[in-house]
């Protein structure tokens, strides 16, 4: 998977101080509203992840959504997204310790849909508390919303192609 040449369309100009503002101060709430909201969508790939103690379970997201964060925050993100995909193609979800967490064959074509959903959701819910400024607001859903269309036309184009 290479999204070197579209590089220069993931550069954002308001997603990154917002991504550094979640990062440094609501990393906790925002791993934790995340799993509400995965939990409430009833997202399919969460079920084998129920068996898994709560507190890994936030773990593991805590690091994953710090990774996340960084690279948005340092306007980077593509290589971590080719990284990602490419695990998800390959069928290589490991937790930190290298244990397989999710098969790939478990992710229903919901799971992939209603994820990047998920995403722009648990981001929505914490702007206000970034800031008050609607026209902020909306720059930042703006770019968000390019961001996790492009993301997820590259794991489907990628899909596809495997």
């Amino acid at each position: 998977m290479d999204l070197s040449t579209g590089k220069a369309n993931f550069k954002f100009q308001y997603l990154p101080d917002y991504a550094n503002f979640l990062l440094n101060n609501k990393l906790d709430e925002f791993v934790t509203v995340g799993i509400r909201f995965c939990r409430e969508a009833d997202l399919p790939m969460m079920r084998p992840l129920n068996k898994m103690p709560e507190a890994d379970l936030v773990a593991l997201s805590r690091e994953s959504n710090k990774s996340f964060l960084s690279a948005l925050a340092v306007n980077d993100i593509v290589p971590l997204m080719e990284e990602r995909i490419t695990q998800f193609v390959e069928n290589r979800m490991l937790d930190r310790k290298g244990k397989k967490l999710i098969d790939r064959s478990d992710i229903l074509v919901e799971d992939i849909i209603l994820s990047f959903y998920l995403r722009r959701k648990t981001f929505i819910y914490f702007l206000y508390t970034y800031t008050k400024n609607l026209v902020i607001h909306m720059l930042i859903v703006e770019e968000l919303d390019y961001f996790t269309t492009h993301e997820h036309l590259a794991t489907v184009k990628a899909l596809m192609g495997s």
